[in-house]
């Protein structure tokens, strides 16, 4: 009997406009994206390069949403990330002169240095700016698997009464993975893994084979299967349903976890929050906010004057992976002594890219120890749809509304500090689907003020800006580009109403939110 290992990336983004007129206002959340290149997308590529120069063939699943596939395409977004690097290698420079009389900190300064030169060689020359093109590659070597998911991170469980919305998110979603990968997918990641009631015909009708929910919507499902979550199960309408590994949260990120341990690099404790403006110069300019500038010196020890030695993360990252892989060979091995009938059993391990990040910068080397060490623990590396061959044997279940937001049910995104926004988007969206249906079939410029109206509302419908909010994170950001897309939509629907439109206005808000231009109103209408 297999014992499988599924390991999925989600990448998160919001969009962020990028003219130069908003460019100070939205320079946090830039610098987040570019951080996110630097330490997460650009690495994972590389690892990916080693696997196939050594001939390893495990396969990880990874969700790259439409939004950070727009950004990530766009030459002015790639021009500014390479502006970036230079700034940060420039601020190396200065902090090799401060930290000369202290050898430790000189060592670290050095390898973040060289780090940041490395990966502007390897992004403007080995990738040649384009890293979307480059995951397209590797997925179709067959090292990774691209999981498409809606337009924005919609929270679906909060749309239940409006199918016309999670269809139109969904299907922008799909649209926007054929532009970005050309081709069509098998998996489905729903944002959240918020899962609501008969969500899955609407999954299914878009041609997916299978999705991921939370170990909760299983484990409190009506028949409960005989399996377990070790077993791929499928709904009514046949979509296969994987649960995902309610354990590996805490394995990771717990009060025990691994990525706790105070040899690993303390990511918070930044020099973009210790020094003065004029030493941060020229990442942060006088009168603009502080911003992380990947310059940490410290571990993650209570001791603040500890210094981060990398050679001592990684050798604790080899052993972590060890431990990781020897628990869950365990637990696999008496899942599948206590199912019977069965020819292999799996872990799906779901992991936000965006948390590896901050909670843990050393993760992606110990997902790479745990893939390189797989073997030896018998267990196989692979994908939920290695696993989808044959999905009419799998028992029946009927999923149970839950999420891996808040404490399993999404609750932090209807906080009393977010709760505000849903009455905005809920009238939109009703507003939206109305219009839909009264102008099936408009051209001209009523035709672009539908298809903007549209684009905005799939903006605001992202549950990342209320997760902002409630988080502290960002929140100025966030509530801005809320209210930019609410107050655009209103705007298009009063025109609409009045049947007068500035075209100079509408022209505008088309470039500064350039995303989806292939976007049809029609995708909110009414399905007979």
């Amino acid at each position: 009997m297999n014992k499988n290992l599924v390991f999925i990336i989600k990448a998160n983004q919001e969009f962020i406009r990028h003219s130069k007129k908003e460019i100070v206002e939205v320079e946090a959340e830039l610098n987040s994206l570019f951080e996110s290149v630097s330490y997460t997308y650009i690495p994972l590529l590389n690892m990916l390069e080693r696997f196939e120069a050594e001939g390893i063939k495990a396969k990880i699943g990874l969700v790259l949403p439409p939004v950070l596939c727009a950004l990530l395409d766009n030459p002015e977004i790639q021009n500014m990330y390479s502006l970036w690097l230079d700034n940060r290698i420039a601020l190396g420079e200065k902090e090799l002169k401060r930290a000369k009389k202290n050898p430790e900190i000189l060592k670290n300064v050095e390898r973040i240095i060289g780090q940041n030169k490395q990966i502007k060689k390897d992004f403007q020359e080995k990738y040649n700016n384009k890293l979307i093109e480059k995951f397209v590659e590797y997925h179709r070597k067959d090292y990774i698997e691209l999981i498409a998911t809606c337009g924005t991170d919609i929270f679906m469980p909060h749309y239940s009464d409006m199918p016309e919305v999670l269809s139109a998110q969904i299907e922008v979603g799909l649209q926007a993975y054929r532009k970005s990968f050309g081709e069509t997918p098998e998996g489905f990641w729903i944002p959240e893994l918020g899962y609501t009631p008969e969500v899955e015909n609407i999954i299914k009708a878009y041609g997916y084979s299978y999705t991921v929910v939370d170990s909760r919507s299983i484990l409190l499902s009506k028949t409960l299967p005989s399996k377990g979550i070790f077993y791929p199960m499928r709904t009514e309408n046949s979509l296969a349903v994987f649960s995902n590994n309610p354990f590996f949260n805490d394995e990771l990120f717990g009060e025990d976890g691994f990525a706790d341990n105070e040899v690993y690099c303390n990511v918070n404790h930044d020099i973009g929050f210790d020094l003065s403006m004029d030493e941060l110069a020229p990442v942060v300019k006088k009168g603009e906010c502080r911003v992380s500038t990947g310059f940490c010196y410290w571990n993650k020890s209570f001791d603040e004057k500890s210094i981060y030695d990398s050679e001592k993360a990684f050798e604790q990252a080899n052993l972590d992976a060890k431990s990781f892989l020897k628990t869950n060979s365990e637990l696999l091995t008496k899942a599948g002594d206590e199912i019977k009938d069965t020819d292999f059993v799996c872990l799906v391990c779901t992991v936000d890219a965006e948390k590896l990040r901050v909670d843990w910068a050393e993760g992606l080397y110990w997902l790479e120890q745990v893939i390189r060490g797989s073997s030896e623990y018998s267990l196989n590396i692979t994908t939920c749809n290695q696993m989808t061959q044959k999905p009419f044997t799998y028992e029946k279940v009927v999923p149970y509304y839950s999420s891996a937001a808040g404490t399993g049910y999404g609750e932090n995104l209807l906080s009393s500090k977010n709760c505000w926004m849903m009455r905005y988007i809920k009238k939109a969206c009703e507003r939206m689907i109305d219009l839909s249906d009264r102008f099936p079939n408009d051209t001209g410029l009523k035709t672009r003020l539908l298809n903007l109206g549209a684009k905005e509302l799939i903006i605001a419908q992202s549950s990342g800006l209320a997760k902002m909010i409630e988080n502290d994170d960002f929140p100025e950001f966030a509530k801005n580009r809320f209210m930019d897309s609410i107050k655009a939509f209103t705007s298009v629907f009063d025109s609409l109403g009045s049947n007068t439109v500035s075209t100079e206005w509408l022209t505008t808000l088309e470039i500064y939110d350039d995303i989806f231009p292939w976007l049809n109103y029609r995708i909110f209408s009414k399905k007979k």
